[in-house]
């Protein structure tokens, strides 16, 4: 649910001069520019999945990065199942890729997919989505149902992204040895989480894909009271160090 202040998914793995974003949801384009980001430093676009607070910024970010004077292409990764559906969405809103003093290079990826430069990124199926299937039977939709964790490899550290997940089982076997877990405790149940955090060997859980004031205030105390030192909240412009 929006927050007042607070945008939707959204982060920034910056390499270099490079830059990625993972997940575009509402409020990120001004989050990003509102952090002081270049548009045009961004190189490429990873999406986790389909829901609309991972990715309904994507066409705004796009267009953004046009305003901005963008020439390079730029490159986009989404689920399978929405590169052709996102291509048709960006002629209704009149982001015409042939029209574009750029190129969008839109590829489509499914679980075990790994993009490798100067990071290292795998892609991790997980069952998020998987409550929609009886929907999709009935009303013989195209939807596949893919949602996917982010594993990161960079000099200096490894990071773990959960993105949205259907319950702790689809990610707890990845977290050992992580130097950053960002982890949403929506889907969740995060006790048994807390419970699990001292068997495994992670430097740091930053807790992300937050709600309400209450909401995190349950949260917080809850992370207070299991005397736990290894987690933070996360917050618009939190920076993580992989040069540790």
């Amino acid at each position: 649910m929006p927050q007042p202040g607070q945008a939707c998914s959204g982060y920034v793995l910056q390499t270099g001069h490079e830059l990625s974003l993972v997940d575009c949801g509402g409020g990120v384009s001004a989050a990003f520019v509102a952090q002081g980001f270049d548009p045009l430093q961004v190189e490429r676009v990873f999406i986790s999945h389909t829901h609309p607070d991972h990715v309904s910024d994507l066409p705004l970010f796009i267009q953004m990065i046009y305003l901005a004077g963008r020439k390079k292409p730029v490159d986009i990764y989404l689920p399978e199942e929405f590169v052709e559906p996102f291509d048709t969405y960006l002629r209704a809103v009149y982001l015409i890729r042939e029209k574009l003093p750029f190129k969008i290079n839109i590829s489509g990826y499914t679980s075990g997919f790994i993009f490798k430069k100067d990071f290292k990124l795998t892609a991790i199926g997980n069952r998020h989505l998987q409550g929609y299937a009886p929907f999709i039977e009935k009303y013989h939709l195209p939807n596949k149902m893919q949602c996917h964790s982010f594993e990161i490899e960079v000099s200096g550290g490894t990071l773990f992204y959960s993105a949205d997940v259907f319950d702790f089982e689809d990610i707890k076997g990845h977290l050992n040895n992580q130097d950053y877990v960002v982890i949403e405790p929506t889907h969740l149940d995060f006790d048994q989480f807390l419970k699990f955090v001292p068997q495994v060997n992670v430097g740091q859980y930053i807790i992300t894909h937050l709600g309400t004031t209450d909401e995190q205030a349950a949260l917080r105390q809850a992370v207070e009271n299991s005397k736990l030192k290894n987690i933070i909240f996360a917050r618009e412009g939190l920076k993580l160090d992989f040069g540790r």
